[in-house]
Parts: structure tokens; C-alpha cells; sequence
């Protein structure tokens, strides 16, 4: 199944229904893979009614399919997968900040709960350099504050977008699998103290 690139989130009850922060980390898994109910529960550890329960809400407003069906010990098991890559609110919904604002952050959230869970599993390879200049790794490990103002930010973030978009017409069947998690957000306040030149942490 192919997924849809960018799915647009148009109802409010839509919108409610993916700010819950458990149905965003099932959908996570689902944008990664098909799973059944049961293989969830088993993966999240919880009980597979709850599961359905909400497999049922993220299907019933569009977030995910059946994709597949098998049937084993004489019962049909259901396959589901999420519908696209990405989901975005509309701008029809943006007027509702609380639930976007909690879409958004929990979203973050399990972006960066699935780099760390990548970043465990990766192999010894991944984090081993050849040699001193940062410019030939195959890696990057990077945090960075800077102060500017949010319509600077969002047009660099374009440009950042066009070089993941460049990286993604990389793809090569011979090629070693690599994984790019990015999150960028506006602070409260900054952390790092000290000189411009701390202020970039970056491949510690």
C-alpha cells in the first residue's frame, strides 16, 4: 500500500481524535509498519481491548485502514496501517490552538522518543568515524539555539525541507539504510550559556 504523502486534517473531531498522546504513539507505529491489534497490544503492553478501541477511533476518522487480512487459529486478523506519511491540521482548524498545540508538542514528543529507541538499536557501525574531519561522517548528532525571528526560522526550514526532499531522491536499492530525525521549535529561554560559538553543540 502506498501511503499518501501529506494527509490534511479537516474536522475537529478529527482533531480531537489524534491529540489523544496514546493514539499519537500508535499512529507512529503505524506510519512505520502494519500491525494487528494484537501485535500492538503486545508491542505497547496493554490489553488488546483498549487497543481496538482505538484503532476503531483512528479508523473511523480516516487515520488508518485495513491493509491486509489473515485468518489464524479460525479468526481474522486485520492488518492496519496509517493513511500518509505526515498529518497536518487545516487552516480551518488552527482557530482551535489548545488541540493543535497538543497535537503538535505530542507529535515532537514521539519523534523524539523513536530517534532515541533508533539510536539504541543502531549497529556499532553507525557510530564510528574514520577520521577526524566532521565533513566525512555519515552521521550527525547536532543541538543548536539561535535567536531570530519566527518568519527568518520558517524560511530557512523551507530550504532545510528542499534538502531532505533532495535526500530523499537518494533512495538506492544497493544502498545502506540511514535514519534523519528533525525537530526545531521556538524556546522560552535558552539553556546554553557562554559565547556565540557554545551556542552550536554540535557531533559531541
Amino acid at each position: 500500500m502506498k501511503l499518501e504523502r501529506v494527509f490534511i486534517i479537516q474536522e475537529y473531531e478529527q482533531l480531537k481524535a489524534v491529540s489523544d498522546p496514546f493514539r499519537t504513539t500508535m499512529l507512529y507505529h503505524l506510519i512505520e509498519k502494519a500491525y494487528t491489534g494484537q501485535q500492538l497490544a503486545q508491542l505497547l503492553e496493554l490489553a488488546r481491548s483498549k487497543i481496538h478501541y482505538h484503532l476503531n477511533e483512528l479508523e473511523k476518522n480516516g487515520f488508518i485502514r485495513v491493509v491486509k487480512t489473515e485468518v489464524k487459529n479460525g479468526i481474522i486478523q486485520k492488518f492496519y496501517r496509517a493513511v500518509a506519511w505526515s498529518f497536518i491540521p487545516g487552516d480551518n482548524l488552527l482557530p482551535h490552538r489548545s488541540e493543535v498545540e497538543d497535537y503538535f508538542r505530542e507529535n515532537t514528543i514521539n519523534t523524539l522518543n523513536r530517534a532515541r529507541l533508533r539510536a539504541l538499536s543502531a549497529p556499532e557501525e553507525a557510530f564510528q568515524v574514520q577520521s577526524s574531519r566532521r565533513d566525512t561522517w555519515p552521521r550527525i548528532n547536532l543541538q543548536m539555539e539561535v535567536r531570530t525571528q519566527p518568519a527568518k526560522f520558517a524560511a530557512w526550514l523551507a530550504r532545510y525541507r528542499e534538502m531532505v526532499e533532495e535526500l530523499a531522491a537518494m533512495e538506492e536499492e544497493d544502498g545502506k539504510p540511514f535514519y534523519i530525525a528533525t525537530v526545531g521549535f521556538q524556546i522560552d529561554q535558552p539553556w546554553f550559556e557562554g559565547d556565540e560559538e557554545d551556542s552550536n553543540k554540535e557531533d559531541q
